[in-house]
């Protein structure tokens, strides 16, 4: 019988983890080697971290004009090559890449040249959410890495294929028919590995009576949507309108609000799955099955979450959000500032060694001030939802002692409910602030679909 041959690496600049740094017979392989590596301890994802991100930054410093420029990253590379480098505290020594730097210098971040099993490289638009549009590159490692994490995540919640999935997200104007869309199945990667059963899908911005119709019509086992879709179909539907079949609601894009999944769990005995992605680096974090935490995908990015002084946040601390994609040759993204703010969780009891984030705050702008300087993300904002004319709204802070409540609503309010929800959005967000209420048609969403139901308007420059 002839040996095996060894497998092939896709490049020298790809060590870590195994299943990706080395040729697979395919998707399912990948997948195989991704969900043995989820048990890993700790250590050894912090281990593979550090040998995969020093190659990293020897390709971005020898092809990436960004990089090669600077000193600081060349420098950092020769620290880290000595005989006595401490990798992390070298590590974070290393400069923040921003999203105005990922902006002015995109051309400049991008690979003058791509290993062949790399190509081909595809642009990825950023809805720009703190208001700064980037573009990025993506290539076919970081797709098939994608695929393959989805693929772990179905596998790790046990979801079964032969249901109907449906999805309310954001669709191209091609597909925002009020009737939705047909799948005939699952789409890719689930296509590539499994038989699945058809679905639908129907564009986020109709009404949420016509979205609910849509739900009930489909009627799907799974459905994957926003948390703020997910809470106005909860507010016209009611708590006996679920849909006969539905088992799981999915999450994307936004923050998912500990009120709100209590709220789903009770009224309509779903569980709630979340997950946390950014579309300049794909996967960042996938909710635990059995605990509900939310894991970092160790295998394919580097997370830190940092205090202003740069030093890394402990358990139960809150920081920025600073993302290394370990496997992106075309556009290197190296101690990334997503612009997010998340909680450092504790290890996970189920067993998975890859760090753990307890909830991701949002955005800079996402953070409410007081005039004495306090900061603090606000919290149970859903007490709106008492008012019954309420449709939908955001909070808007215009200066350090005002809120604006902008509100979509069935009626006009009542002088009583107006004064109600003055009240209750000084209850919210625990100070007394003046409260304006503005009526209006509709409160706009991101280009890519994305809702904050808490808005800054203050600079902190």
């Amino acid at each position: 019988m002839a040996a095996k041959k060894p497998l092939r690496a896709l490049s020298p600049f790809l060590a870590w983890p195994p299943a990706i740094a080395r040729q697979p017979a395919g998707l399912r392989k990948l997948v195989d080697g991704l969900v043995d590596s989820q048990w890993w301890s700790r250590d050894e994802i912090e281990t593979g971290w550090a040998a995969q991100l020093q190659l990293l930054l020897g390709w971005a410093t020898a092809n990436v004009e960004f990089y090669k420029s600077d000193p600081r990253w060349l420098d950092g590379l020769k620290r880290l090559q000595g005989p006595k480098a401490d990798f992390w505290s070298t590590w974070r020594s290393l400069p923040l890449l921003t999203k105005p730097d990922l902006h002015q210098h995109r051309d400049r971040l991008r690979t003058a040249r791509l290993p062949p099993h790399h190509a081909p490289a595809q642009p990825v638009r950023t809805s720009g959410s703190t208001g700064i549009p980037v573009e990025t590159l993506s290539t076919a490692v970081t797709g098939r890495n994608w695929g393959a994490l989805t693929i772990r995540d179905h596998l790790a919640w046990k979801r079964d294929f032969s249901k109907r999935m449906g999805a309310i997200r954001f669709l191209p104007p091609e597909g925002r028919d009020p009737n939705g869309v047909a799948m005939r199945d699952w789409g890719w990667p689930v296509k590539a590995l499994y038989t699945s059963s058809p679905g639908s899908a129907i564009h986020m911005a109709h009404p949420p009576e016509v979205l609910a119709r849509w739900l009930h019509r489909v009627d799907p086992v799974y459905l994957l949507t926003y948390p703020s879709i997910a809470a106005a179909l909860l507010d016209a539907m009611g708590a006996t309108g679920r849909p006969r079949s539905l088992r799981e609601i999915r999450f994307m894009s936004e923050p998912l609000d500990a009120e709100l999944e209590q709220r789903l769990q009770g009224a309509w005995n779903i569980r709630c799955a979340d997950m946390y992605s950014a579309n300049e680096t794909g996967h960042i974090a996938q909710d635990c099955p059995e605990h509900g935490r939310l894991h970092v995908q160790a295998e394919t990015v580097c997370v830190e979450i940092i205090r202003d002084d740069g030093e890394p946040c402990a358990a139960g601390e809150t920081g920025r959000v600073v993302l290394s994609s370990l496997h992106n040759l075309a556009m290197p993204l190296l101690r990334y500032d997503l612009g997010d703010y998340a909680t450092v969780g504790e290890p996970c009891a189920c067993g998975r060694g890859a760090p753990v984030i307890a909830r991701v705050m949002g955005r800079v702008r996402n953070y409410a001030r007081t005039p004495d300087g306090h900061r603090f993300w606000p919290g149970s904002l859903g007490k709106l939802s008492a008012i019954e004319a309420i449709v939908q709204f955001q909070y808007v802070q215009t200066a350090l002692d005002s809120i604006e409540l902008r509100v979509v609503t069935s009626r006009p309010l009542s002088a009583e409910e107006s004064t109600s929800a003055a009240e209750l959005v000084q209850a919210a967000l625990g100070y007394p602030y003046q409260v304006q209420i503005k009526t209006v048609e509709q409160i706009e969403r991101g280009p890519t679909g994305k809702y904050e139901e808490f808005l800054s308007l203050i600079n902190d420059n």
